[in-house]
C-alpha cells in the first residue's frame, strides 16, 4: 500500500499541474481575443461559457494537489503543542471526516454528470456548448479531491501509531508560508 501511495503521489505531482495550467492559459488567451474583439465590435463566441468550464479543470483537478503538498489553511496554535502522536492523530480524524464529505460530493457529481452525459447536455449561446465533458471533469476532481483526503489520512494515522516514516514524509507535508501580510 505504502508504494502505492508513493507511485500515485509521484504520478499525480508530476501530471497535474500541466492539467491545471493548459486550462488557464487557454483562458487568458480566449479572454485577452474577446476584449480585442470587443474592442472591434466583435467579441469572442461563447467566451463566458468556455472561461467557466475551463475554470471546473483548474480548481478541482487543483484542490486535490494543494491538499496533497499540504497547502490548506491551518490554524496549528493548539495543536503544535501535542505530542507528535496525537497530533498525527488528530490530523487523520480531520482528513477522514474531508474524505467522508468529499465522497458524499463525489457521489452527488457522478450522478449529475451521468445525467448530463445521459442527454449530452449542452449551453444555448451563440454556439451550442457542451456542458456534459465539464460536469464529468467536476465529478473526477472531486474524486481525485476525495482519495488524497483518504491517503493523507492513512499516512497520518500511520505517523500516529508510531512509524517513523510512511510512504516517503516523516511528517505531514505543510505548505510554504509564502510571506503575504
Amino acid at each position: 500500500m505504502e508504494n502505492l501511495i508513493k507511485g500515485y503521489e509521484s504520478f499525480y505531482r508530476r501530471f497535474i499541474p500541466y492539467l491545471i495550467a493548459v486550462p488557464l492559459v487557454i483562458m487568458t488567451v480566449v479572454i485577452a481575443i474577446n476584449v480585442i474583439g470587443r474592442k472591434l465590435s466583435m467579441p469572442f463566441p461563447v467566451t463566458v461559457e468556455l472561461v467557466e468550464a475551463l475554470l471546473v479543470v483548474s480548481v478541482y483537478f487543483g484542490v486535490a494537489l494543494v491538499a496533497l503538498e499540504g497547502g490548506h489553511v491551518n490554524v496549528t496554535f493548539a495543536t503544535d503543542r501535542l505530542n507528535p502522536k496525537t497530533r498525527f492523530f488528530i490530523e487523520g480524524m480531520g482528513h477522514l471526516l474531508a474524505a467522508i464529505a468529499f465522497v458524499y460530493l463525489s457521489l452527488s457529481a457522478w450522478s449529475i454528470a451521468q445525467a448530463s452525459v445521459k442527454v449530452l447536455e449542452y449551453r444555448m449561446a451563440v454556439l451550442r456548448f457542451p456542458l456534459w465533458p465539464f460536469k464529468v471533469l467536476f465529478a473526477f476532481g472531486l474524486s481525485l479531491m476525495a482519495l488524497q483526503l483518504i491517503i493523507n489520512a492513512i499516512k497520518a494515522f500511520f505517523l500516529a501509531s508510531g512509524r517513523e516514516s510512511y510512504a516517503g514524509i516523516s511528517s505531514m507535508p505543510k505548505a510554504q508560508d509564502p510571506g503575504i501580510g
